[in-house]
């Protein structure tokens, strides 16, 4: 099911109550689908539906060309049977869903804890009393991908194959 706008989810989650997980999922991959399988069998162990917040355009657009919009994403993303619910994020960050969906946890892949999570995230998790799961990720970005997809197509169109 899709929520739009973000501020409605109280009226289909209660406060620590669910599980969180957040993505761009521009475009949707492998990597994302075993990230969202895992969060939701975490979910699924503690009876509790999987909140899906998908991050906004403009955040998508600064990291590489958009090739769906966030209501096509969104669709992708509420399309998949292990998800119960998807939220716009509305902001850069998943803060603010952090403080209107109030989840007991919030699951991330395992290379934001290689690299660290922002500190506005760390004072949200705090604020909220939500833990963090953190969950093995494929090695792939959609970033990555599509780098790896446009050099390719330019090394074949100007005749460096």
């Amino acid at each position: 099911m899709i929520v739009r706008p973000l501020g409605r989810i109280s009226e289909f989650v209660n406060p620590r109550a669910s599980v969180l997980a957040s993505g761009a999922f521009d475009p949707l991959h492998y990597g994302h689908v075993r990230y969202l399988r895992a969060a939701a069998e975490h979910a699924r162990a503690r009876d509790l539906p999987l909140v899906v917040a998908v991050a906004p355009d403009e955040f998508v657009a600064r990291r590489h060309p958009l090739l769906q919009t966030i209501e096509e994403r969104m669709e992708m993303i509420d399309a998949l049977r292990w998800v119960d619910i998807v939220v716009p994020q509305e902001d850069e960050d998943i803060v603010k869903a952090m403080h209107q969906i109030r989840p007991l946890d919030v699951v991330k892949g395992t290379d934001w804890r290689e690299r660290g999570l922002p500190q506005t995230e760390l004072d949200a998790l705090e604020q909220v009393g939500a833990g963090t799961v953190w969950v093995e990720i494929s090695p792939v970005s959609s970033s990555d991908l599509l780098r790896n997809a446009f050099w390719q197509f330019a090394d074949e169109w100007v005749g460096r194959t």
